[in-house]
């Protein structure tokens, strides 16, 4: 006999897997458009706006054993830097973010809360 709950909880998971996999895709954009996309999963308030199925997705987003686990087992390429917070994203091997690690320089900065792309671009000699 199934356990009902993790059943749900795996097919949010993949839900949550196919938002990350499906970057572009018209289903994607609509989310994105009306609750904020994949970033909004992880924050706590509730709007009364959000479908059933979204707070359902962020409740799996935010439990404590399936949310962990799936935030601590992916890994993202930046690409080009177009989804990413300099600043505030988690950087590798579990060192947070640029923010928790030097929070007086992010004070001082003039680009706080700025995506990857907006900081430089990708040069013949490297990152410029």
């Amino acid at each position: 006999m199934k356990d009902i709950d993790t059943f749900n909880l795996a097919l949010l998971g993949k839900r949550k897997w196919s938002l990350f996999q499906h970057q572009g895709e018209l289903w994607v954009k609509v989310l994105e458009s009306k609750y904020g996309g994949w970033r909004s999963l992880n924050e706590e308030h509730r709007d009364n706006r959000e479908s059933i199925w979204w707070r359902d997705l962020k409740l799996v987003s935010q439990h404590p054993q399936h949310g962990f686990a799936m935030q601590n087992t992916t890994m993202w390429r930046v690409g080009c830097g177009d989804k990413f917070k300099f600043w505030e994203d988690n950087w590798i091997n579990g060192a947070g973010s640029l923010l928790a690690k030097y929070p007086r320089l992010y004070i001082i900065s003039c680009q706080r809360n700025q995506i990857i792309q907006q900081l430089g671009t990708w040069g013949d000699t490297g990152w410029e």
